[in-house]
């Protein structure tokens, strides 16, 4: 099981974890790298680039649990 580590100002329930496959991938740079988001309560996935990752969860207006980590 991955380790479940609040991102400060974001969600507390978001997570964003490198994608396994391109950890080692020297032809990538590091914006390109996939990263794999979600949201530790309500289980949705998203993937972005690392250059692309939201400021935020893409849900934190509808969702009922949503709390900010400071």
């Amino acid at each position: 099981m991955d380790v479940f580590m609040p991102v400060k100002g974001k969600c507390t329930w978001w997570r964003e974890i490198p994608h396994h496959e391109d950890a080692h991938d020297i032809r990538l740079k590091d914006d390109e790298k996939r990263i794999n988001c979600s949201c530790f309560v309500e289980g949705e996935i998203w993937t972005f680039t690392a250059g692309e990752v939201p400021p935020d969860c893409p849900n934190m207006r509808p969702c009922r649990y949503y709390i900010k980590h400071a």
